[in-house]
């Protein structure tokens, strides 16, 4: 079932006289229980499209085409409504854990903060809820943890509260943008593995951007290639890893160690 269904959407840039196209033509189609890859190199339109669902695409820009979540239209949904729906029932995770928090707060006051600005529940409940979703992300010692400030993590363990802080208030979609690309080996597997129960146990429909096949081999279900703000190619993701169509996908997964490819 599809949650968003993004038609033919585009996204141009002005700076100075000059206009820059960003995304051109972008179709696909996000599912409940599913985890969609985007993947591409730096300036492919992949996380401008996670950008514009959230609906926060760069000054200056125009957006068009068509973003359907659940029957609500959010190309040119007025940025009042977007605000209601964005921490709510569109949640976003970035690369970078340490810039999602402020420095000076404990973790559970800043989860809590969220949660009762969207849910308006009591302070009590919310702190409640923190533990209770720490827990889930499986970060160590949740009820230590709300006491704790950001600089007293791991970026693992920051990562996995950012995830807790996307999901508390329970959205239908996730966006997660690089979200293991500051981290090492070891802890990306973990990290992959979270998004991996997440998406199944809360029934999210996932957008993984990446630029690295090798995170999309491991988690994703479906996969959309994108190239100068263009989805090239899009399929599940075992023929599409073993025999990708495109000359742009199959230069992607042959840099990858180890990657056999099927010959045409």
């Amino acid at each position: 079932m599809s949650v968003i269904s993004i038609r033919d959407l585009n996204l141009s840039v002005t700076t100075g006289s000059e206009e820059k196209h960003i995304l051109r033509d972008v179709s696909f189609d996000l599912e409940a229980g599913k985890i969609t890859g985007v993947a591409g190199a730096s300036g492919s339109g992949k996380t401008q499209t996670g950008l514009a669902i959230m609906g926060l695409s760069p000054d200056r820009s125009t957006l068009s085409g068509s973003i359907d979540f659940a029957g609500t239209e959010l190309v040119g949904l007025p940025s009042k409504k977007h605000n209601r729906l964005r921490g709510r029932q569109l949640a976003m995770v970035f690369q970078d854990p340490s810039s999602a928090f402020h420095p000076m707060l404990s973790i559970g006051d800043q989860i809590t903060d969220h949660l009762r600005h969207h849910r308006k529940v009591s302070k009590k409940e919310a702190l409640r809820q923190a533990i209770r979703i720490l827990g889930q992300t499986k970060v160590p010692h949740p009820e230590e943890a709300v006491s704790k400030y950001p600089h007293q993590f791991s970026g693992g363990q920051l990562q996995r509260i950012a995830f807790a802080s996307a999901i508390i208030c329970e959205p239908k979609v996730l966006i997660a943008d690089e979200p293991t690309t500051a981290l090492d080996v070891t802890v990306q597997a973990g990290i992959l593995r979270l998004l991996r129960e997440l998406c199944d146990d809360l029934n999210l429909a996932v957008l993984l951007v990446t630029h690295d096949f090798g995170v999309l081999s491991s988690v994703a279900d479906t996969i959309v290639v994108m190239e100068s703000g263009l989805v090239v190619e899009t399929g599940d993701r075992e023929p599409l890893i073993t025999a990708p169509q495109h000359e742009y996908t199959r230069s992607l997964i042959e840099s990858l160690p180890g990657a056999e490819v099927s010959p045409r």
